[in-house]
């Protein structure tokens, strides 16, 4: 796949779901959970004995799958053979689809290890796998338009899921808490009278970001699940933005920038909005309402080249997602500190489960890596300064690593040298 068809299908949103208005989804799905409007009459309809004999036959078929999958995996001479089988699959593939070489350049060839496919085990498992029947899954020649390499923003910098809040996940429960519930899956389950109901719904929400170099494609930037009694102002403190974290400027007596201070980065937002289906939803303070300043700005505009967007009643403060209605896979604009836009997609909107964690929303599931310049000097670790106007180095600015600038230290008698502290990820 290209490069310009890869960005342009993580850029793509939709199609958008129908308006979900969140507080009549949750009372909607926790009436059907309760009165049992979700229970597969099928399963109910079978005998005790029919039941456990189905579980038994479920949970073993599972079971003697993983333990096939492990046996393979655990075996070098067995996984390499099923990786080198898949590698060479996409291969052609991409041999097919792409166009033909430039004269004089040959297309790489994957080639087995002379033996490899005799070597013990290989037959046997070969052999299986070629009996399945299910052919569905097979790659075709269309499949090279979803083919790409790894990108940045495909890997996560979290090993576990991150607690970014105070939010605790709240039951209502109906009947004895202490009971024991069946190993059913939930699909199957009839409602029981230790059945839990949840007063929120959890929320799955995707932040991406412009790409500086081309604008007018999008990047993903982190995952956030946040719960529908949370505010708008709750999602916005945990959203990571170089931007929220720049150091302060320090300003002479001519109003020039003459330093910066990077002890006080709060990480304070000085004013930002939510565009969410043409309602604009301020920070509702006195001088630095976003929303107020957009509709100002709006105005002056020619009257055919209006937007069809009002301020909203509430502030983001006193907004939570309960009061929203929100389409799933539809951008929604976030705007903060001036110009820094970032665009909020909702993933899901669904009931609360028994698995998920208790407290500490909104959580960050997602964190993409930063990539940071390495430092100009040693070129081994990240950049922390930027050094403007040192006639030392051979341009301006110039990145340093800590160790490096202390090593070199600060010019004699040339205060027009001026030392920006980088953001810190």
């Amino acid at each position: 796949m290209s490069i310009d068809m890869s960005r342009g299908f993580d850029s793509h949103f939709g199609p958008p779901s129908q308006p979900i208005n969140v507080a009549e989804f949750l009372q909607a799905a926790n009436s059907a959970l309760l009165s049992g409007a979700l229970t597969n009459t099928s399963w109910e309809q079978l005998t005790p004995e029919h039941r456990n004999a189905v579980e038994a036959e479920i949970t073993g078929s599972i079971s003697e799958l993983k333990s096939s999958l492990e046996q393979v995996w655990d075996n070098p001479v067995l996984s390499a053979h099923v990786l080198r089988q898949h590698e060479s699959t996409v291969a052609s593939v991409h041999g097919q689809a792409d166009a033909p070489a430039p004269k004089g350049r040959k297309r790489k060839r994957l080639v087995a290890p002379e033996g490899s496919e005799s070597a013990p085990g290989i037959p046997q498992l070969q052999g299986k796998l070629d009996a399945v029947d299910l052919r569905c899954w097979g790659l075709t020649l269309e499949s090279a338009l979803c083919m790409r390499a790894a990108k940045n923003s495909d890997y996560n910098a979290l090993d576990t899921l991150k607690k970014t809040g105070t939010g605790v996940l709240r039951t209502i429960d109906h009947g004895d808490v202490g009971a024991t519930r069946s190993s059913t899956p939930d699909s199957l389950r009839s409602p029981s009278p230790d059945a839990t109901s949840y007063s929120e719904a959890v929320i799955l929400l995707t932040v991406y970001n412009r790409i500086p170099y081309l604008p007018s494609c999008l990047t993903r930037s982190s995952q956030h699940a946040v719960l529908s009694t949370q505010t708008l102002d709750d999602l916005m403190r945990v959203l990571p933005c170089a931007s929220s974290h720049m150091p302060i400027e320090e300003l002479d007596a001519n109003g020039d920038v003459s330093g910066y201070n990077s002890t006080d980065q709060t990480g304070e937002h000085s004013g930002y909005l939510f565009c969410i289906e043409n309602l604009i939803y301020g920070n509702g303070r006195e001088h630095t309402d976003y929303a107020e300043k957009l509709t100002a700005h709006f105005q002056t505009l020619p009257e055919e080249k209006w937007l069809r967007i009002n301020k909203a009643a509430t502030s983001v403060s006193e907004t939570t997602f309960n009061a929203l209605t929100l389409r799933i896979h539809q951008p929604y604009l976030i705007l903060h500190q001036g110009n820094c836009e970032h665009f909020l997609v909702v993933d899901q909107i669904r009931l609360a489960h028994a698995s998920d964690p208790p407290s500490g929303y909104p959580l960050t599931l997602h964190l993409t890596p930063t990539l940071q310049d390495l430092c100009r000097a040693c070129g081994k670790v990240p950049a922390v300064h930027s050094i403007v106007g040192d006639m030392r180095l051979g341009e301006s600015p110039c990145l340093l690593c800590a160790p490096c600038w202390r090593t070199m230290g600060p010019p004699k008698n040339d205060e027009s040298v001026m030392v920006v502290p980088l953001v810190n990820h």
